[in-house]
């Protein structure tokens, strides 16, 4: 009598072996993934209701350090703000030195002052062009070669240079302290944008950067902005500006009269000392905004730590209960690979 087995086919065995060394494979896979990242390969499916938290820490992780990287910008962008502040100081305090030295008529005279002053004139000019990324640190919200005007070059729309205006205002000399005051009151005029002429104001003769009062803002996160940005049409630059136009548009050792030289060189040294104040009190203003950059990437910082360990809770293995379940897995993939195998020697008559 011929009796059929109804065991599986070796056949059939042979290829559930395989479908079997496919998951095991998978899943030694994923282990070897957890392994080596220190995460679970299927995170939400893991942690289940905790998931939802998981996607709320990881929001929040991506919206500090976007948050972090745009404090960094800033920061970088202050910085160099601030070390232009100061090389304007340095500069502009070299001529006052020269003026306060000579700010009483002497009937030796005076020489250097006009030549020290177009020096920190030009040096001014100068570090008021930095920019930042391609964007003028001083010339507002708008994005222009030069914050300043040169001192000889024409305005593009009125043809006007700071030069001409000045020369023109002191074509008829200073001969007396009333001389020197009439002409005074017309700078005052300028620096103050109340001119006849609007072309000679200011803030269209001198300052080529946005005016009103919009400035550069730092977000400091949670709707918290605070302004920051310094423009060259600021009060400290209108008198720094002005002291030094004084004495580049006059040479004081022109002046022959002892009272016109009093009144100029008064003014201007009068000038150039607010305007030097007025410099160090922004970039302290500066800094300060600095200071609370750098406070609140602090807190990002520390912030990232709790949430990146809750996160660990959440979702994270346990490095040696992942080493043993990569080394259990690789056993029992090679038993499987090596019945495989042997299954795989076996006659025709086997798979009857």
């Amino acid at each position: 009598m011929i009796y059929l087995s109804k065991g599986a086919s070796t056949l059939y065995s042979s290829l559930l072996r395989r479908n079997q060394n496919a998951e095991l494979s998978n899943a030694l896979s994923r282990a070897e993934q957890e392994l080596s990242t220190g995460y679970k390969s299927d995170i939400y499916k893991s942690i289940g209701l905790g998931a939802t938290e998981a996607l709320s820490l990881n929001a929040r992780l991506d919206r500090d350090e976007a948050q972090s990287a745009a404090n960094a910008l800033t920061l970088s962008r202050i910085e160099m703000t601030t070390e232009a502040l100061g090389s304007m100081r340095e500069s502009v305090q070299e001529a006052l030195d020269l003026a306060v030295a000579n700010s009483e008529h002497s009937a030796n005279g005076v020489t250097g002052v006009q030549i020290a002053a177009r020096a920190a004139l030009d040096a001014l000019i100068g570090h008021a062009a930095q920019a930042y990324s391609g964007m003028s640190l001083f010339s507002g919200t708008v994005n222009v070669t030069s914050a300043l005007q040169p001192w000889g070059q024409a305005q593009s729309d009125s043809g006007l240079s700071p030069e001409g205006v000045l020369a023109g205002l002191l074509s008829g000399g200073l001969n007396s302290a009333a001389d020197a005051d009439a002409v005074l009151a017309e700078i005052d005029a300028i620096f103050s944008d109340t001119a006849a002429d609007p072309a000679t104001n200011y803030q269209s003769l001198f300052y080529n950067g946005s005016v009103g009062n919009a400035r550069q803002r730092a977000n400091l996160g949670d709707g918290v902005n605070v302004a920051y940005g310094v423009q060259a049409d600021d009060e400290a630059f209108r008198q720094v500006v002005k002291g030094l136009v004084l004495l580049v548009a006059q040479d004081p050792a022109e002046i022959g009269d002892g009272e016109a030289y009093n009144t100029w060189m008064g003014a201007a040294v009068k000038a150039l000392s607010g305007g030097v104040t007025g410099l160090l009190e922004t970039e302290t203003q500066v800094s300060t905004v600095a200071a609370r950059l750098e406070t609140e990437n602090e807190k990002i910082a520390d912030r990232a730590v709790l949430y990146k360990t809750r996160l660990m809770e959440l979702d994270g293995v346990d490095a040696y209960e992942a080493a043993s379940n990569v080394t259990l897995l690789q056993t029992q993939l090679e038993a499987s690979y090596t019945v495989t195998a042997r299954l795989s020697q076996l006659s025709f008559l086997n798979y009857m």
